[in-house]
């Protein structure tokens, strides 16, 4: 299999790109601190990023970044505890590459999944790029 993506910037501004055609004025957060990186990147390019861990005000539009190294359990735990603290707030994921067997499953924990691609093949998130920078 050929790497899909450049590099992890390239996957971010790609990603970015695909959040904003979805959403108007989003929070970005992550989950798993491994990600963190990640969504920084994403985030980097709009002036909106919170690091929400105790939900006690509403938000419209929580995008949940991720570079593809968390699993479907923990995006729906983390969902549930949103949705019960803040249940009008629109939940997307965007993540740049997932295995195409969590694919259902991330759908039914948000309103709107964005990904740029399903593997039905996923070792690991590194087989999709070139380099790791």
């Amino acid at each position: 299999m050929n790497p899909i993506f450049k590099n992890y910037s390239d996957s971010a501004r790609q990603l970015f790109s695909r959040v904003k055609e979805e959403s108007i004025n989003p929070i970005f957060t992550y989950i798993n601190p491994d990600a963190k990186n990640y969504c920084l990147l994403v985030s980097s390019h709009l002036v909106e990023f919170s690091e929400i861990r105790n939900l006690k005000f509403v938000i419209r539009n929580l995008v949940i970044l991720d570079d593809g190294s968390t699993n479907s359990v923990e995006f729906n735990e983390y969902t549930d505890r949103i949705r019960e603290s803040s249940p009008t707030t629109k939940i997307i994921i965007a993540i740049p590459v997932i295995p195409e067997s969590e694919k259902a499953t991330l759908e039914s924990v948000c309103d709107t999944l964005i990904y740029l691609h399903a593997e039905p093949l996923f070792f690991s998130i590194n087989q999709f790029y070139q380099s790791n920078t």
